[in-house]
């Protein structure tokens, strides 16, 4: 145990290192400044950890400062205690992208594309968004709730033809094309889940986000993945 002082020690000055690399300061920078820095950049990974850290920070300065009669230092920290520092630490240095779990095939459709295709697509797969494309220009998400509005709209209208209805007819009944958002794929996962609870409080409970390697969109090749709130559970157990 008497050797858990120089290994706690050790673990708290690579958790250090690790934190000065990720706000942009020298490895010897003054620990509270570290912290001081990340809160003031909004880093959602470190703030993740900040109370664990603190507490870290804290140890750290007793056991430095603070010795009993003969050099006995006040306590030696367990081997768990030294472990989560360690794992903390990792879960800065190589928090997940969302290119590390959520790159995929993105099923697009066309302004010009029939309903019937649509429909057969929808009746395939278990996705419920879809990417609308005009030629090359990203214009609109169809998803499975305007299909329905849609028909909803044609029962009641004489003007409206369902087997003639295209793609382009769906988003017009579409009533908010504000939820969803392209990011590029080096996101951290911590960021995912932050937007997504805010996007919630807003009432976009839909809302998706649309992965491309530079966070826009030229072409539908751009789109390298999706994420919709399906996906939370894994964003959460992935952080």
């Amino acid at each position: 145990m008497r050797n858990n002082y120089r290994r706690f020690m050790h673990a708290f000055n690579e958790l250090q290192k690790v934190i000065a690399e990720k706000v942009g300061r020298a490895p010897d920078t003054h620990f509270g400044e570290l912290l001081g820095v990340a809160r003031k950049e909004k880093d959602k990974v470190i703030e993740t950890y900040l109370t664990q850290i603190d507490f870290y920070r804290e140890l750290r300065n007793i056991l430095a400062h603070h010795t009993m009669e003969g050099g006995e230092v006040a306590a030696y920290p367990s081997d768990a205690l030294i472990r989560e520092v360690e794992s903390v630490t990792e879960k800065i240095k190589y928090n997940k992208k969302v290119r590390d779990l959520f790159l995929k095939r993105v099923r697009t459709f066309d302004v010009t594309d029939p309903l019937k295709k649509v429909l057969a697509i929808v009746n395939r797969v278990r996705y419920t968004q879809f990417p609308v494309f005009d030629g090359n220009e990203l214009v609109g998400m169809l998803s499975s709730i305007g299909v329905t509005k849609f028909f909803a709209k044609a029962m009641s209208s004489e003007s409206l033809s369902i087997s003639a209805a295209t793609v382009r007819d769906i988003l017009e009944v579409e009533s908010d094309q504000d939820f969803y958002a392209v990011i590029p794929s080096d996101k951290s996962i911590f960021d995912i889940e932050e937007l997504f609870l805010k996007k919630m409080k807003e009432g976009h409970i839909a809302y998706t986000l649309l992965i491309t390697e530079t966070g826009e969109v030229d072409g539908r090749d751009d789109l390298i993945g999706i994420i919709t709130p399906w996906d939370i559970p894994k964003v959460v157990a992935n952080k």
